[in-house]
């Protein structure tokens, strides 16, 4: 079962480990953090992050970020531990998340960026519901190469249609 709470001081070396391992593939931002500079700006900026735990089992995190509360707008993203993909546990993960952000924050949308090359996430998000917006052209350099950023988001009407079946 799928549970969702607050990040805490003592999950950052978990969140640590994870977001290292994604950067390189994964994530707009390749660079990797020593745990001190991890709990260091835990501590600085109180980062709106939850853990999400699959039976007591720490297994990934999701990150928001840009809230306007004018605009009633927010960004998502999640990063699962690499034991815990491919297993349907994002899913049903942003299943939970989805509704509960939808109402804790008062949302109209809810945004994401995911690179161009990341097809499994893309692919994941579509099912979710999330409604393609445009692309950043050769946004992120990474290995050599120039990446687009795509984004994605989700209004009010469409999570509740899709989440009030």
């Amino acid at each position: 079962m799928i549970y969702i709470r607050k990040l805490i001081k003592d999950d950052v070396c978990f969140l640590n480990s994870v977001r290292n391992e994604c950067a390189e593939k994964y994530l707009h931002d390749s660079r990797t953090f020593s745990i001190q500079d991890s709990y260091k700006w835990f501590e600085t900026t109180n980062p709106d992050y939850y853990l999400i735990l699959y039976n007591d089992i720490s297994i990934g995190y999701f990150r928001l970020s840009n809230h306007s509360i004018v605009n009633k707008n927010i960004y998502i993203g999640a990063d699962l531990h690499k034991d815990w993909r491919g297993k349907g546990l994002a899913y049903e993960s942003y299943c939970k998340f989805i509704p509960f952000i939808f109402e804790k924050y008062d949302l109209n949308k809810i945004t994401l960026e995911v690179l161009s090359t990341n097809l499994v996430a893309k692919n994941l998000y579509k099912k979710l519901g999330f409604i393609w917006e445009g692309t950043k052209r050769k946004e992120i350099y990474k290995n050599g190469l120039y990446i687009d950023s795509e984004i994605m988001s989700m209004l009010r009407e469409e999570y509740e249609k899709q989440f009030n079946k």
